[in-house]
This record gives C-alpha cells, structure tokens and sequence, in this order.
C-alpha cells in the first residue's frame, strides 16, 4: 500500500505489555489516560478520535505513545472499519454509556464473536448496570455516591478535582481489570469483559473508611484523626501564605515536630486526647505563621517530623527528591510537553517508558491501516462514506 513505517520502538528493554495491541475509543479523560498508561508500558495504543472535538473531549491530553486515527462511528462504515481493527487486536476500551456500543454494532458479543481472544474494557462512570447506570454524571457525582466526596472536608465536602472518581476509581480499575484479563487469558486462550465502573473503583477506595463504620468507629466527615483534623497531621499556614504539610501521627516522629517548633515538650503527652487538639493545633499554627515556608521546609529537611512543603504544582519538577527520581521533568519554558510524568510504578526487569507524541501524518495513519488490512481500496471507500479522515 505504501512504504512508510510506524515510528521506531523506544530505546530500552520492551514494557511487559510489549505486542499487545490496543483499540481506544472512549475519547474522554479517564480513558485516553488508561490506554495512555498501556502505552507507557509497552502497548501498541490506536485511538480513534471523533471528527469533530466534544467541548470536554481530553484526548489530547493524554496522546504520548499512541497512534491517532480518526474515524465517525455515525458515517456508513464506521462501525465497520473499527471492526475490522479489533480482528487482529487484543484490547478494545470503550467509554460510552451502556447500550451505544451495542446500537453501533460494536458489543462485545460482535466483537469478541470475531475475534474471542479480545478483552473488552467498558470504562464508565455507573458501569453497565444499576439504578443511575442510562444517566449523565461525571467524577463529582461517581465520588458522591460512593463516598469520598462526603468523607473529605470539614463544614462541607470538598471536590478533589477528579483525581479520585475519573482517575483513582476509573482509569487505574481499568488498566488493572484489563491485565488481569489479559493474564487470565493465557490459560483460558479466551478474552472477556471488563466492567470498569468508576463508582464501583472509587468505593473500592473506601476500605478502611467502610472498614470503621462496621465497627463503629466512624465519626463523620472532619473528625477522624486523617482528616487534618488531629495537630499532628495537616497542613499549616506559613508567613508567606505558603503551606507546610504535617504527618507526624507516631509518637517518635510527633517528638521532633514539637521540638522543632520549640514548643512545650507537654504537647506530646496529650498527643491522642481529642480534648487537647484545637488547642495543640492552634499553638502549632502560631508557629508556623512565624516563618516563611522555605524557613521550615530547609529546618526539616532530613529530619523524621514529617513535615514537608507543600508545593505548587510548578515547582515540583525541582524538588530535589522528584528530580533523583524523575517523576515530573521540565522541559525548555514554553516547549510543547514542557512536563512530563513517568509511568508509574517501577518495573526492574521490563520498566516503562513515557513514549514521544507521534506526529499524526497521513503516511503513519496509512501505515496503521494497512498493517492491519486495510487496503487502498479499502480506504478509499471509507474515506468516500466520510467514515475515515486522514491527516493532509
């Protein structure tokens, strides 16, 4: 068809994910993030993207690693051609409300029937079933019904961006339900379905909290010694309007806070009294408000108080334990992808790797196509139904 290539493999060993194929579709966040954490670890990652951007659309966030097609579910043939892709593959990821896929003709009883070595990943909010399961929500709501939102906070609850309902509950779920069926598969020779739902990953999350109120123990939001309630454990305001961070909970630990602080060693036999906290914390705090925060971050450094900066989010690439590890690097001021974030967690033997954003050229789109069937013919029969949309 023609003689271009897919871009070299990054350099190293091969991620364990290495030859694995993925097909994404699911175009929101949580989604495009899952195939993007595939990716880091060695998968061949196709996203298919929509014609036209949804106003919330996030793709774009998330594209290192991956090969870009666009193709309109909604044009004749659409459906077809991403039938044709998940033949040869291993994964399919979707993220629509249940029933669409199946309206499209893509559900897994069409797609595993065509290729039933395919483990099927359905990553949405409710899941694919349940009272709210045909209703619009997003993180906010997930989090609401399963628990988090009403635990954190004091006076009222406290959104965490969506870090813990799209991300935490959501994505993270996925990839690991999509492991473990791909790990299962080598002894059944069969894929299956994945059921991702965000509400079910983020009160998973809940263990222990749940954990507590069985045994009843649990006091409500704000109260709980995790809750930055407790003077040993939360954050504090400094003379700057920076914030320090506290996680001195062991007696040992709470000891050299209290010392450091210069306070009255008797804080710390009433370190557990729940009676003695706001005023134990409102003396901590006094201090704290004295002194710049890069005054107690240098007077903490290397020490077991637990008491660290609590830094903005464009200073971390230089906090000097994250630049050792290279968990977030900076690139040049103003370069494209100026931050980047290594896959986590650390492999020995097959690590992962932040792949390059590959450039969506119409010679590497071609190239996808055709290592998977998809002839010239083929492809301009699709282009002709404005099924398929190929970069100039």
């Amino acid at each position: 068809m023609n003689d271009e290539s897919p871009p070299p493999a990054a350099e190293g060993p091969p991620g364990p994910l290495a030859g694995m194929t993925v097909i994404d579709v699911s175009t929101m966040g949580p989604g495009p993030f899952a195939s993007m954490v595939l990716a880091d670890f060695g998968a061949e990652v196709i996203e298919i993207r929509r014609p036209e951007a949804n106003e919330i659309d996030a793709a774009d966030q998330f594209v290192r690693g991956k090969q870009q097609l666009t193709i309109d579910l909604r044009a004749p043939g659409g459906a077809e051609l991403i039938a044709r892709l998940t033949d040869t593959a291993d994964v399919f990821l979707e993220g629509y409300r249940p029933g669409t896929m199946e309206r499209r003709g893509l559900g897994p009883d069409v797609l595993t029937g065509r290729n039933p070595r395919l483990v099927y990943t359905r990553l949405t909010g409710w899941g694919q079933g349940g009272a709210y399961a045909s209703t619009a929500g997003h993180d906010i709501n997930y989090v609401a019904i399963a628990g988090p939102l009403g635990a954190v906070g004091f006076d009222s609850p406290v959104p965490a961006l969506n870090l813990l309902g799209d991300f935490a509950g959501g994505s993270f779920p996925a990839v690991l339900g999509t492991v473990l069926a791909l790990l299962a598969r080598e002894r059944t020779g069969r894929g299956q379905v994945v059921d991702a739902g965000m509400v079910d990953g983020a009160a998973y999350l809940m263990f222990a909290q749940f954990s507590e109120l069985a045994r009843g123990e649990w006091r409500g939001r704000g109260t709980g010694m995790l809750s930055g309630v407790a003077p040993f454990y939360g954050v504090y305001r400094c003379a700057d309007g920076g914030w320090m961070s506290v996680g001195a909970i062991e007696s040992k630990f709470y000891a050299q806070l209290v010392k450091g602080l210069g306070l009255d060693e008797q804080l710390l036999h009433r370190q557990h009294d729940r009676a003695h906290w706001p005023k134990a914390r409102a003396a901590i705090g006094e201090v704290f408000a004295t002194q710049p925060r890069e005054h107690w971050a240098t007077l903490f450094a290397g020490t077991d108080a637990c008491a660290y900066p609590v830094l903005e989010l464009g200073e971390i690439p230089d906090d000097p334990h994250v630049a050792a590890r290279g968990s977030v690097t900076a690139g040049p001021a103003g370069a494209a992808g100026a931050v980047s974030v290594a896959p986590a967690p650390r492999l020995s033997e097959t690590p992962g790797a932040a792949g390059e954003t590959v450039a969506v050229t119409r010679a590497a789109q071609l190239a996808v196509l055709s290592a998977r069937g998809v002839d010239t013919a083929d492809v301009e029969k699709y282009q002709a139904s404005g099924a398929l949309h190929l970069a100039p």
